[in-house]
């Protein structure tokens, strides 16, 4: 299964539902996007992998650098919904603890 993206905006929060599995080959596609919107200025970006069954090294390191470009632009960057495999490879390498934000309220 690939990797399919939709960006929403609202109340200054932009958020990229991602649905299927990040990894190598589809990885670029979450890194081109999650770039623009930093680049496009927006100062608050949320990735929703709520519908992600797969997240690789590849797919990782897109998550630590959008988090890092983030920050360089006084950006915030996190990431929700992780849950079962995704969520514990986020634990079992430590980047929960950064990438992981609050849960939405509502």
């Amino acid at each position: 299964m690939g990797l399919a993206l939709h960006t929403t905006r609202q109340d200054g929060r932009v958020t990229v539902s991602a649905r299927g599995s990040i990894d190598l080959h589809s990885s670029d596609d979450l890194r081109q996007r999650l770039e623009a919107l930093v680049e496009a200025g927006h100062k608050e970006i949320v990735v929703d992998l709520t519908a992600v069954d797969f997240c690789d090294s590849s797919g990782l390191n897109v998550l630590v650098r959008a988090y890092k470009n983030a920050r360089d632009h006084n950006a915030s960057f996190s990431v929700t919904g992780a849950y079962g495999r995704v969520e514990n490879v986020l634990h079992t390498t430590g980047l929960d603890r950064f990438l992981i934000g609050a849960p939405p309220e509502g």
